[in-house]
């Protein structure tokens, strides 16, 4: 006689497996739609940082070159890096790690930001929480008669007047000091 737990399991395979956990495609993501702003944006600025690290490494990945040979010439080994020295070795190495750079780094990003469970679940929870906030309008700030302006007006004289004050007090103790030590 079946019990009632299995009377109401439905037929088929469980979509939990033998751990307990669900299984879930490499790259299917974690509640799509949700939080879309917040992974968006998010992935704009850290895209940005990745595009920046391609560019250094263009640019400046014969750094590497140069410290590792450091290490090598005190182990009497710099012959090994000869090879590097090569205008087209150089370009092709320069533009092989963009690519594994971008599209690894790309990768890892979309993996992060919409596949992991973890931090999808939290920036859709964020997404989430921003969408509560009443976010004050901006129109009414600058017109002339409100306080906010006035501020501005205040902040913004108080600054002028302290950039003026710190280079008129840095020209004199320089013109000081040039005077008492380099006038000889």
């Amino acid at each position: 006689m079946a019990t009632v737990a299995q009377e109401k399991k439905a037929p088929g395979p469980s979509p939990a497996g033998p751990d307990g956990s669900t299984r879930r495609g490499l790259w299917k993501v974690h509640k799509p739609g949700e939080g879309a702003v917040t992974r968006l944006g998010l992935f704009v600025a850290m895209a940005a940082f990745l595009f920046y690290a391609c560019h250094r490494w263009y640019y400046h990945w014969t750094y590497f070159r140069d410290v590792l040979g450091r290490w090598l010439e005190a182990l009497q080994w710099r012959g090994i890096l000869n090879w590097a020295f090569d205008p087209q070795i150089q370009r092709a190495i320069s533009w092989a790690g963009v690519l594994v750079l971008g599209i690894g780094g790309g990768a890892l990003l979309y993996y992060y930001l919409y596949v992991k469970v973890k931090t999808a679940e939290f920036l859709v929870q964020t997404d989430m929480e921003l969408r509560k906030v009443t976010w004050p309008k901006i129109t009414p700030w600058f017109k002339v008669d409100t306080p906010v302006w006035g501020a501005t007006y205040v902040v913004l004289i108080v600054v002028v007047l302290l950039a003026a004050y710190v280079f008129a007090v840095d020209w004199v103790l320089t013109w000081l000091a040039d005077t008492a030590f380099y006038s000889g």
